[in-house]
């Protein structure tokens, strides 16, 4: 993104939150369906201050504020079925919103996870609750902005903000295709289209000496904050300050298809910016190769940049490698162990790290 004049600040490992709206076309189809008035105004939540209500007109709230074709929680059905005439929609709505008995419980699980329902969906499904837009603003959630990691040192890039960002589509088991309404809303972004943005503060920060090593393990997307963390450490290098080892671990499913950056590391490498890169394309050989394989296979560099030279380590991504990645760095500590002649407790030492700060976790 161009931030031209905006005057726009951003630090390392912060995140920008994108003010997307809902699409065009649907939101009109919406209007047209539900027998509403473009025009009526209604009090909505401000996207900017949710203690601050705001007139807009029904379009306008449906386009910027009221998260209409989002995944509704269970609560949603309980308060559509208090405006249910026929008594079995109100019975059945009651029960999904309730759990009631197992039944409902694994049909909303099927709605929500396979069906991907949205609350238009469930609004067209059950015709004899039809909330006034009044009240449809109440019972369905706000639009909230959605959050990724930047993925550039404003150093490096003064007038601009990198995101690294990958589209959301499917296709529900009715044949309909279904997009992330963030991903969409950029896809779909003409060149030179404003966006509304904001800042939010991180945990992904750098230490505050530049010769602290970094060991940074990041799968898909989760490698955006450690691009602007190199960015930064080759800047730093520029600028005649010393830099500690770096040490960057990536996991993919196929290099030819998500080797997301990977000139750009190699280069980093090249130029001694990046001290190791461990590479893991699990579905490329036949034995699937892990970002926690990567990371035993070099235990040596995390024990001596890790523990003896006192480095942070940062983890990005999905939540699931979480307890295999750690088991790694908690072996670490046992070998540094044994070569201070002192029995460490891997979980306890781990522990202190993460209340040092030197254990940081950016999971999704």
């Amino acid at each position: 993104f161009d931030l031209g004049t905006s005057g726009l600040k951003y630090e390392i490992g912060e995140a920008l939150g994108i003010h997307a709206i809902n699409d065009v076309t649907e939101v009109n189809e919406f209007i047209k369906w539900y027998g509403l008035n473009p025009d009526e105004v209604v009090e909505v939540v401000s996207r900017e201050d949710s203690d601050i209500y705001e007139a807009r007109t029904v379009y306008q709230a449906l386009l910027h504020n009221v998260d209409i074709f989002g995944r509704p929680p269970k609560r949603f059905y309980e308060a559509l079925s208090h405006f249910a005439d026929d008594p079995m929609e109100q019975t059945e709505l009651l029960l999904l919103g309730t759990g009631g008995n197992q039944e409902s419980v694994v049909e909303f699980k099927r709605r929500a996870e396979v069906d991907t329902v949205t609350f238009a969906d469930i609004l067209l499904q059950y015709r004899s609750a039809h909330p006034s837009m009044h009240d449809i603003v109440k019972i369905v959630s706000p639009m909230k902005r959605r959050e990724y990691s930047v993925a550039s040192s404003q150093k490096v890039t003064p007038n601009s903000i990198s995101l690294l960002i990958v589209t959301v589509n499917w296709v529900d088991p009715k044949g309909r295709d279904r997009f992330g309404q963030a991903t969409r809303y950029m896809d779909s972004l003409p060149i030179g289209a404003p966006v509304t943005v904001s800042i939010k503060p991180s945990v992904m920060k750098l230490p505050a000496k530049t010769t602290s090593p970094l060991i940074m393990a990041g799968l898909g997307t989760g490698l955006a904050p450690f691009r602007a963390f190199v960015q930064e450490r080759a800047w730093q290098k520029q600028q005649g300050m010393e830099i500690g080892p770096v040490l960057l671990y990536m996991g993919s499913r196929h290099q030819r298809e998500e080797y997301l950056y990977g000139e750009e590391w190699e280069a980093y490498r090249d130029a001694g910016i990046i001290t190791l890169l461990g590479r893991a394309f699990s579905r490329d050989q036949k034995e699937k190769i892990y970002i926690q394989d990567r990371m035993r296979e070099s235990l040596t560099e995390i024990r001596q940049d890790y523990l003896e030279k006192e480095g942070t380590f940062y983890l990005c991504g999905p939540t699931w490698p979480v307890p295999d990645v750690t088991n790694v760095l908690e072996e670490a500590v046992v070998v540094q162990g044994g070569f201070d002649g002192k029995k460490r407790d891997g979980m306890k030492e781990i522990e202190r790290l993460k209340e040092e700060g030197r254990y940081v976790l950016e999971v999704y």
